[in-house]
């Protein structure tokens, strides 16, 4: 891009610094939406509010990649011919290392499962009360 090319440019932004398309109003939008004229929408935030989308949980993922991991690095300790001590002691760390994080998000997992039992119960309590 040349220099003056690139001057014009600016000088375009910054003499319209909204260039774009202009939001619309709720008629507007009606009428662009032939669909959408027929629906009885109360007040302008039914069409500007977006609900939030749920990212999918991840189960298991990355346990499973620990197990992995750690079945890999016995096979290697217990290879025909097996490895120096050094390095299966270096093995042997990291194997432990592997099994401290499964057992971190175990105990993880239950405490929150735990958790959101004891939600669920305060929330069936409280619905039977209103009752």
């Amino acid at each position: 891009m040349s220099s003056a090319h690139y001057l014009a440019v600016q000088r375009a932004i910054a003499a319209n610094p909204r260039a774009g398309p202009k939001p619309l109003t709720i008629e507007e939008y009606r009428a662009r939406q032939p669909g959408q004229a027929k629906r009885n929408i109360k007040d302008d935030n039914q069409l500007t509010q977006i609900p939030q989308t749920r990212t999918p949980k991840r189960r298991g993922g990355t346990s499973a990649k620990l197990r992995r991991e750690r079945a890999a690095l016995l096979e290697e300790v217990n290879a025909d011919p097996p490895p120096t001590w050094a390095e299966a002691s270096v093995l042997w760390i990291k194997i432990d290392a592997l099994e401290q994080q499964q057992k971190q998000k175990q105990k993880a997992g239950a405490q929150r499962r735990k958790q959101q039992q004891q939600r669920s119960q305060a929330i069936a309590a409280a619905a039977e009360q209103k009752q």
